[in-house]
């Protein structure tokens, strides 16, 4: 007897995703497309719905035996037991080339190879994208740290600053324009001495520090030498139609050069770094200056002395000890150069940058300069200028 489970080629054990896969097969063999018939494939669509109901092991040939004669039948259940036959072993081979199918040794190695290093990388990434967090973590936190402390340093000096500015002027206030004080009756027990103390130490330090160093200087003998070139003015020769008593001339004392008032007002020059000759606004008598970036001048007048005149809208509290305050001009504080660095001719052609409290004077065309400011003081007033050593 031929059950359903025969006729589709598949055994009772075996599951709905097997039995479907055998009748796909079964079905591509007997189609009428591929060589096969409509009826080897009815039956074999008859066999996959019994076997699929559960009726596997029921006979084949008990559903069809009121369809013909019993000679057709059994011809034909002969040749379907035939072709049964060839789908049986057809089934087997697949069955054994796919049971005997497996990968190359080569390729198994290759495959494992290929895993294994996409483990390694996979770990490897992994570990690089943790570190680039925690790299980011950090340059985060040092920015908004950098950021913290530029603003802390930012305020800083914007109040430092501002301190600064206000005690300076309130330094320049004091010293200007004296402010009263007002004795307070004195308290039980505070001697007049007390009193008389305090307001010699107010003047004291009231006292410029270039007043301390004249006063001083006697007393620990001390005194500056004048080795600095100057130019000083002499009395102007005499018309050559008078005769000149040589004896006379070399004995009689030479007269003293004309006085200049004090800080003449001068003529403001845009061009800075350059010496420039010019003339007092108030007296008729040349003057040699350089200005600096700044606006501050250096003047030399025909006498040799030299003096700043600080473009500055207060009194600097911190004066170099070479520097003696002379007056208020214009809207410069103007300071006498009496030695030291700046006082001499010789100096600024020796030193072509000075640095004068915050001015910055450079000193790059002084000889041409000098022999034409010479010139205009012997024609000024018939005056001779003429260089000491």
């Amino acid at each position: 007897m031929t059950t359903w489970n025969e006729l589709l080629g598949v055994n009772a054990g075996e599951t709905a995703a097997q039995v479907k896969q055998r009748h796909k097969r079964l079905s591509s063999r007997v189609h009428p497309d591929k060589g096969g018939s409509t009826g080897l494939m009815q039956l074999v669509s008859e066999a996959y719905q019994a076997v699929k109901l559960g009726k596997g092991d029921d006979s084949a040939l008990g559903q069809t035996q009121n369809e013909g004669s019993q000679a057709a039948l059994r011809s034909q259940v002969a040749r379907l037991q035939k072709e049964l036959a060839v789908l049986q072993q057809e089934n087997r081979t697949l069955k054994s080339r796919q049971a005997g199918q497996q990968i190359p040794a080569h390729l198994t190695a290759k495959i494992a190879k290929l895993e294994f290093d996409n483990r390694q990388w996979r770990e490897q990434y992994q570990k690089l994208e943790r570190q680039h967090q925690s790299l980011d973590g950090q340059h985060a936190r040092l920015t908004r740290e950098h950021d913290k402390e530029k603003k802390e340093a930012t305020q800083r000096n914007r109040e430092l600053k501002d301190a600064l500015t206000r005690v300076e002027q309130l330094e320049t206030e004091l010293t200007h324009k004296a402010t009263p004080v007002t004795l307070k009756p004195a308290k039980p027990g505070l001697a007049w001495r007390w009193v008389l103390a305090s307001w010699c130490a107010i003047a004291l330090v009231m006292v410029p520090i270039g007043q301390w160093q004249r006063w001083l200087a006697p007393l620990i003998g001390d005194s500056q030498p004048d080795t600095a070139q100057r130019v000083r003015i002499i009395n102007p020769k005499p018309p050559a139609s008078e005769p000149v008593d040589t004896v006379a001339a070399t004995q009689s004392p030479a007269a003293p050069p004309p006085s200049l008032p004090a800080a003449p007002m001068i003529e403001l020059n845009p061009t800075a770094e350059k010496w420039h000759i010019n003339q007092y606004t108030d007296i008729a008598q040349p003057y040699l200056a350089l200005r600096s970036q700044q606006g501050s001048y250096i003047v030399a007048n025909c006498v040799g002395d030299f003096y700043i005149y600080l473009n500055r809208s207060y009194q600097p509290l911190r004066v170099p000890p070479n520097l003696d305050y002379v007056a208020q001009r214009q809207h410069f504080h103007v300071y006498a150069i009496p030695y030291g660095q700046g006082a001499s001719i010789d100096s600024w052609q020796l030193a072509r940058k000075v640095q004068i409290f915050d001015d910055t004077f450079v000193s790059a065309d002084l000889t041409p300069k000098l022999r034409a400011f010479e010139q205009s003081c012997r024609q000024t007033s018939d005056l001779t200028a003429v260089n000491r050593e």
